[in-house]
């Protein structure tokens, strides 16, 4: 395996990794690039699933069970709320152990819990198994875990590697409406949920025990594979690399202003997300599309994804990561906003495809931003104090939008809200700067110090083969 060290008396044993192919047309295969492929999968089945599946379910689920969309709504503002709590814990056992164990409890949650939704009868049933057992499941196994687990294996090439793994959820978003849509038409909603819940743990269960890892240095590997060959880089990337091995405390993180700043960004751009997924769908239904017309025009954020994604990832790697992020958000609103102004279904999809340019952004930059501004070492700790903020902002989202139909009989009030959201986050972004590397907690008795912890060690570079 590339860049590993020998083992020997006076070197560290280093755990064994999976015999899978180290060479490639006499290329050395870094085994980093193994684990975005189980990103790519995981993130397909373990959210892309999720989040694009649901906007299906809404009209037949509301017509034979007697809810309102409101109603619905509310159990996607139950689960994003329940999903940071989960994030908050699952943050620290990241940077601990890695996220083997927890892709695996997650996956088989989330299956059972997809498997328990073809079986409520009362609101509350909903509520207890889409917003605690499938989003407690969603965030073991979902993005955030795969993208921690990625940034360690990732320094120079994180942009890509992210961008790539991401494409999981953009082919998810392409292929999964249809899909559902055929299945409840020929099975009916509850058996397709069932059936999806059967889907997700086979694929995640094996992958995950087999091949993920925490990160190369306990395999006695580097991030990349080794050190750079001389590819271009951002000057911001470059400036971050210093970051990397940086320990912060969530203490040392809450006083600077920059996680403040990321927070507040990251909670503007996601307040119309998960809305805009659950009910862009019904709302291209309510506009006179058939529901494999409205299935096939939501389908163009997956196909726009697909293609934007590892572009987003080289960008990411060459230019200044807040441009990219205020790229990013204004190309969502932009989108929304053709969407609102056009009417025929050509050019809903043209629409729903720049939206969806937006959107391929979304994962990729945020995960990358946060781990170039924060370094690798204790990215999770980082990411799960941030998760609870963010998602309290797009908890509220779904429930407005499903209320102002309600109310209105119309999004556009919710939708033209959000477009706003995403201009303010543009600005935002623009303006965070870096933090400062934190010194060490020295208390006051002059006792041991307790946030300096020696940061994550490099071991030194083998001769490969």
């Amino acid at each position: 395996m590339a860049g590993r060290a020998p083992s020997d008396d006076s070197t560290p044993t280093f755990k064994p990794l999976p015999r899978l192919p180290t060479r490639f047309k006499n290329h050395v295969v870094y085994y980093g690039w193994y684990i975005v492929l189980v990103a790519f999968l995981g993130s397909m089945m373990g959210t892309g699933i999720q989040v694009y599946s649901l906007g299906v379910f809404l009209k037949p689920m509301t017509e034979e069970l007697g809810w309102t969309r409101t109603d619905i709504s509310l159990g996607q503002t139950i689960s994003t709320l329940c999903s940071g709590v989960v994030a908050f814990w699952v943050g620290p056992l990241l940077d601990k152990h890695g996220g083997r164990v927890l892709m695996v409890v997650g996956a088989i949650a989330m299956g059972a819990g997809f498997v328990a939704l073809g079986f409520v009868q009362e609101l509350w049933h909903y509520y207890l198994v889409k917003g605690v057992l499938v989003t407690a499941g969603s965030a073991m196994a979902g993005l955030m875990v795969l993208n921690v687990a990625l940034s360690n294996w990732f320094v120079r090439r994180r942009g890509i590697a992210i961008g790539v793994s991401a494409m999981g959820v953009s082919l998810a978003a392409l292929t999964m409406p249809l899909i559902s849509t055929v299945l409840i038409e020929a099975y009916g909603w509850r058996a397709t949920w069932a059936i999806l819940g059967v889907t997700i743990p086979a694929v995640i269960v094996p992958l995950s025990l087999f091949v993920l890892r925490r990160r190369p240095e306990d395999h006695g590997l580097l991030p990349d594979g080794g050190p750079g060959n001389g590819a271009p880089v951002s000057k911001a990337r470059a400036a971050s690399m210093a970051m990397q091995s940086v320990v912060w405390t969530r203490r040392q993180a809450m006083q600077t202003r920059s996680l403040w700043m990321l927070i507040a960004t990251f909670s503007l751009g996601s307040v119309g997300l998960s809305a805009l997924f659950l009910h862009m769908i019904p709302y291209l239904s309510d506009s006179g599309l058939s529901a494999t017309q409205a299935a096939s025009v939501f389908g163009m954020v997956g196909l726009s994804g697909l293609i934007s994604k590892p572009l987003w990832g080289l960008a990411l790697d060459r230019f200044n990561t807040s441009y990219c992020a205020a790229s990013e958000f204004l190309l969502m609103g932009a989108g929304l906003s053709a969407i609102i102004l056009i009417d025929n279904v050509w050019g809903l999809h043209l629409a729903v495809f720049l939206l969806g340019l937006g959107i391929g952004g979304v994962s990729t930059v945020q995960e990358v931003i946060w781990a170039d501004y924060f370094g690798r070492a204790t990215i999770g700790t980082i990411r799960g104090l941030s998760r609870p903020f963010t998602v309290i902002a797009s908890a509220g989202g779904p429930v407005f939008a499903g209320l102002a139909y309600d109310m209105r009989g119309s999004y556009e009030l919710a939708f033209t809200i959000f477009i706003a959201t995403y201009v303010c986050a543009a600005i935002m972004i623009l303006l965070t700067p870096y933090p400062t590397a934190p010194k060490p907690d020295i208390p006051p008795d002059g006792g041991p110090v307790l946030a300096e912890a020696a940061p994550v060690p490099l071991p030194a570079p083998a001769p490969r083969g």
